[in-house]
């Protein structure tokens, strides 16, 4: 988590630092910037200084180059390296004074930058700060580029350090530094000095009307839970949802629901992610279905499968087909529920689907195929419960007043369970008497 805390924040930064090389040595940004801070007295710049700093501000990015509308950028003598040779000599010239010497320095930072020569960019910037009276503004982007650079180098203390000295300068707050301070802190593992920021980068925000950016929120969520504080965390990743729907905050918050014993709350967070089309995972799936079963919601739990199948997500498994089926037949959705459980039957030879399957179909009294279904079961054995399907064999075959078969249905109920031998006795009893009603009935009709 660190290094992707890092990384996100470098990705952040590297535009800045490079914002900031360039617009500290453009010679128009100076006259601007010269004209905007007017609160310090400097030395002047002489032209021969300028020109030399021209010439190798060319050197190091032709493009910086200030310039008419349209007209091409200068040819450069030389290169980058060629530059820093230049601006080397330069420094050691007698009779420059501070803000020369300061704006020397400056260019050479952005030169080492360019090479790539970090230690030399950071050296280069100490020294612009050690020329004494300098404008503001280039104090300030100095100062800037010092803390970027060391967080780049993750010499996190001398960026907050420099951080530090930035505000102070600055004279107010600024939402994206005091979030790089927080990612700072959070590296040394200095976790409530990280959250103290973190909380005053979304105050600076709402202070200045800013919409709160998203990796602002979360680095309080990584703080919250490194300091085990799950009511803040579930408070904060609330925020995420609204504002960021992303599917890692709808999951994050499920779990966190379900670390607190919320089940209400994350069944609805991962419903609500289901609903916006993010879950696109089998096991996501079928981990909903599940819960929606658990919370006696089984329509949804099996329209979530079989839309999966639709889409070509989850697959055909007995599992799945059972998990269908069983929705369904607690839906009271008998047909649809009779369809899953004979697709089931057919992927697997598990006589308890056939079980189910006959069941369901007595469920919607038809019983002759629903003893088809217990037969088929009871063939195969190693059922759970032996006693109850011959038991329901026999009264699905009462139904279809096939006496003698029923009877024996249930005897062998009887058998498998000593548990039934009472109820088989009282069906067997009633058998007998239905049957001697029939041949009654029908003597009398033989004789009218």
């Amino acid at each position: 988590m660190k290094k992707l805390i890092a990384l996100v924040c470098l990705i952040w930064l590297t535009p800045l630092i490079v914002s900031n090389l360039t617009d500290t040595v453009t010679l128009g940004g100076w006259v601007a910037a010269e004209e905007k801070k007017k609160t310090r007295r400097v030395p002047a710049m002489r032209e021969s200084t300028y020109k030399r700093l021209a010439e190798a501000q060319v050197m190091v990015d032709p493009e910086s180059a200030p310039r008419e509308e349209g007209e091409p950028a200068p040819e450069p003598k030389g290169t980058p390296r060629d530059a820093i040779a230049l601006l080397l000599k330069l420094k050691d010239r007698r009779g420059l004074n501070s803000y020369e010497l300061a704006q020397v320095w400056n260019t050479l930072a952005f030169a080492y930058y360019t090479i790539e020569d970090v230690p030399n960019t950071i050296r280069s910037y100490e020294n612009v700060l050690a020329q004494g009276t300098i404008t503001e503004a280039l104090e300030q982007a100095a100062l800037r580029s010092l803390f970027q650079l060391h967080y780049s180098q993750e010499n996190y203390l001398k960026s907050i350090e420099f951080m530090d000295k930035w505000e102070a300068l600055r004279g107010k707050p600024d939402a994206g530094v005091t979030f790089i301070k927080a990612t700072a802190y959070y590296q040394l593992n200095r976790y409530k000095d990280a959250l103290k920021n973190a909380l005053l980068v979304e105050q600076i925000a709402l202070q200045n009307q800013r919409r709160i950016k998203e990796n602002w929120w979360y680095i309080q969520v990584v703080l919250y839970n490194e300091l085990e504080e799950v009511d803040n965390v579930i408070s904060v990743l609330e925020k995420l949802v609204v504002n960021y729907p992303k599917k890692q905050y709808w999951m994050h918050i499920a779990g966190m629901y379900d670390e607190k014993g919320m089940d209400d709350q994350a069944l609805s967070a991962y419903y609500a992610v289901y609903m916006q089309g993010m879950l696109t995972k089998e096991s996501e799936l079928v981990m909903l279905a599940q819960r929606l079963l658990n919370a006696e919601v089984p329509y949804e739990s099996a329209v979530i499968i079989e839309k999966g199948f639709k889409d070509k997500i989850v697959k055909k498994t007995e599992k799945n087909l059972k998990l269908v089926a069983t929705a369904y037949t607690m839906a009271q959705e008998m047909s649809k529920a009779i369809d899953a459980w004979r697709a089931a039957s057919k992927v697997t030879e598990d006589a308890e689907l056939h079980y189910h399957l006959a069941q369901a179909l007595a469920n919607e009294d038809r019983h002759k195929e629903a003893t088809a279904s217990y037969g088929d079961a009871i063939k195969m054995g190693k059922l759970k419960k032996p006693g109850d399907v011959h038991f329901w064999n026999g009264i699905s075959l009462m139904q279809l007043e096939r006496w003698d078969k029923a009877i024996k249905a249930f005897r062998a109920s009887a058998k498998a369970d000593k548990k039934k031998k009472k109820q088989v006795r009282q069906y067997v009893r009633y058998i007998n008497g239905e049957k001697r009603r029939q041949r009654e009935l029908r003597k009398m009709l033989a004789g009218d």
